[in-house]
């Protein structure tokens, strides 16, 4: 399965049109319990990668050494093995990636640049991906989680 072009949470404009806005609405919740593997659905798997999600950094959280981030991660992976992963996001705000899991660590993003990216051998168990903002703004993200 791949995810291309979800967006957590779906922050969707709804407009009155001839259509009205109950089936715009219902398309929109089927999309989002579609999409989304952080509901009530299980994590995301070496099965599902590649993966690509579109969201809005920061968030409420704040960390140590990696700004702000979401009260829910972006992403949820569970590896049933240890296995080489390469996890990037492209955005234009002061972005970090904060990798909570059996690895915790935090990216930063080199200022020259609008990509930051993490790659290599990471050991089994549940990893939770955040996309935070050091100065506790928001901007637009694309994440990419590959092997």
């Amino acid at each position: 399965m791949k995810l291309q072009n979800a967006s957590y949470p779906f922050p969707f404009n709804l407009k009155k049109s001839s259509q009205g806005l109950i089936g715009k609405s219902i398309i929109i919740l089927l999309a989002s319990f579609a999409l989304s593997p952080l509901g009530n659905a299980a994590p995301l798997t070496l099965a599902n990668l590649p993966v690509t999600i579109n969201g809005m950094s920061g968030g409420t959280q704040i960390t140590d050494s990696c700004g702000s981030i979401p009260a829910t991660p972006h992403l949820e992976l569970n590896l049933d093995r240890a296995s080489y992963l390469q996890v990037s996001a492209e955005t234009m705000g002061d972005a970090t990636l904060w990798i909570d899991g059996p690895l915790d660590f935090c990216v930063l993003r080199d200022a020259s640049t609008t990509q930051l990216s993490t790659a290599g051998h990471w050991p089994e168990g549940l990893y939770h991906i955040y996309v935070g903002d050091r100065e506790g703004q928001s901007a637009a993200f694309t994440l990419t989680v590959s092997q």
